[in-house]
């Protein structure tokens, strides 16, 4: 009797740890806060280096070369923290920031580093990021006309190395959720002289950057 007795509370017991297990699964937790998960990329600022890392060895890229168009697109995000049964569908705003671009130049300048404004008449910038239903994240790209760019190459070249361009962006008017007090603002920093371009092999798109940006 003792025996039986012990079995049905050892079943009862793992019943209730398993509907437990269950319930803490499916609940919601956290906060659901949107902000740009490139800007978290340094672990420093909200700088988002371009090229961002070696090119090809990974799934995730910072940005892609389109030969016939000489469009470099910069994938740019949202992300929505937390975890819920439903996720809604949202999207917010995107532009440029000023400020951030203002407070960029500045940080390079104190720095000694030769850094000016990314032309904002050849980038093309969504007006919206988008997450559909039953996600938490979206993407959009940030396109920059390179070609038309390399005709002011001799303007952005030192005499030892090009000047960092620099272009601030920022995300507003989330339609679901709040904005996070961070990680709301980006700075997108393109870097001629990063030696990525030169490691890209010369089948490949992005093996262009270094021949309209030499290094001498």
């Amino acid at each position: 009797m003792k025996y039986i007795f012990k079995t049905l509370m050892t079943i009862a017991f793992a019943a209730v740890l398993s509907a437990c297990s269950e319930n803490d699964a499916t609940k919601d937790y956290g906060f659901a806060k949107v902000y740009i998960p490139q800007a978290t990329v340094t672990g420093l600022d909200n700088s988002y280096p371009i090229p961002l890392g070696p090119f090809y060895q990974n799934t995730s890229y910072s940005c892609r070369y389109d030969r016939p168009s000489g469009i470099l697109n910069v994938a740019l995000g949202v992300i929505r923290s937390g975890y819920f049964k439903e996720q809604k569908a949202f999207s917010v705003d995107l532009g440029v920031s000023a400020a951030e671009t203002t407070r960029k130049l500045s940080e390079y300048s104190d720095k000694g580093t030769p850094a000016v404004q990314l032309p904002q008449d050849l980038c093309t910038i969504p007006g919206k990021i988008s997450v559909p239903e039953g996600s938490a994240d979206g993407t959009c790209y940030i396109g920059i006309d390179i070609k038309k760019l390399a005709l002011q190459q001799a303007a952005l070249y030192t005499g030892t190395e090009y000047n960092l361009l620099v272009l601030g962006l920022e995300i507003s008017n989330p339609t679901e959720y709040e904005l996070s007090d961070n990680y709301t603002s980006v700075v997108l920093v393109l870097d001629l002289n990063s030696q990525y371009w030169d490691d890209v092999a010369e089948d490949k798109p992005e093996s262009d950057i270094r021949s309209l940006f030499p290094i001498y």
